[in-house]
């Protein structure tokens, strides 16, 4: 990310958005971190989600048994056979969303005492519609950090997805539809150690300067627009999304204090 109006999104165990800006506009209630960019002069903002990829780890760990059982015999990913009963779930599940704060928050609350859970379930509602609401909803907190970005006055037109759920079909779709925003992948699917070895490059005098290092390095490979549908749909829930945490903030901290057994 070293060009304005480019946002990098990653979805692995955490998640992080990362952009960049030719001017320093940091956060007055520092939600999002501002640093010095790779570009002399330049800088660099980005917000992570401390849980995003872990939820679905987590419930392929402790409601997945299933699908690993499954997937082991087929000699395939589970997350694959769960990704396939995630996508007959309808888009916003019925109404219910995840809070995907199992290890507590970093942005934008700083909530140590944050916790993860289910609102809105009801009797139609089936596994297939939980396994979808825990990516729903990491990706709705994942838009909140692009939303900060978009309140500091940042440019959006393209956002570059990597991580594992850039190599997820669902996940991808989702993403452009919550963020509201053409998503491309790349030709490196793991962008920091990528990020690495052209900042490398450019240390060995192998490019003249990191633009010229990742003009000649990175690639689009895959564009993901929204749809009208998805975007107009996804746009409503996450309003609702928004104000699922301040309703539970001070609950999560009497939940903290409770005695242990």
């Amino acid at each position: 990310m070293v060009v304005e109006g480019l946002i990098s999104a990653t979805i692995g165990t955490s998640g992080v958005v990362f952009v960049h800006s030719k001017d320093c506009r940091p956060d007055p209630e520092g939600r999002i971190n501002t640093y010095c960019a790779s570009v002399p002069g330049e800088y660099c903002m980005f917000g992570c989600i401390l849980s995003t990829g872990g939820c679905f780890q987590w419930f392929r760990n402790t409601l997945g048994a299933a699908e690993t059982a499954e997937a082991k015999k087929r000699k395939c990913d589970p997350y694959k056979l769960l990704n396939a009963q995630a996508a007959k779930a309808p888009p916003g599940c019925e109404g219910v969303f995840w809070l995907p704060y199992l290890t507590g928050e970093r942005t934008p609350h700083a909530d140590p005492f944050a916790r993860a859970c289910w609102i809105g379930i009801h009797t139609r509602t089936t596994r297939n519609e939980l396994l979808r609401a825990v990516l729903e909803g990491a990706t709705f907190a994942m838009n909140d950090i692009v939303s900060l970005l978009k309140q500091r006055g940042l440019p959006i037109r393209q956002i570059r997805l990597s991580g594992g759920a850039a190599r997820n079909t669902l996940w991808r779709q989702l993403q452009a539809d919550i963020y509201g925003t053409n998503c491309v992948t790349i030709n490196a699917e793991e962008g920091p150690a990528y990020g690495a070895a052209l900042l490398a490059a450019v240390g060995a005098r192998e490019f003249k300067d990191v633009r010229e290092a990742c003009k000649a390095g990175i690639r689009v490979v895959r564009t993901v627009k929204p749809t009208a549908a998805g975007k107009k749909l996804y746009a409503q829930y996450y309003r609702q999304f928004r104000r699922l945490y301040p309703a539970l903030k001070d609950e999560f901290a009497r939940i903290a204090e409770l005695p242990e057994a």
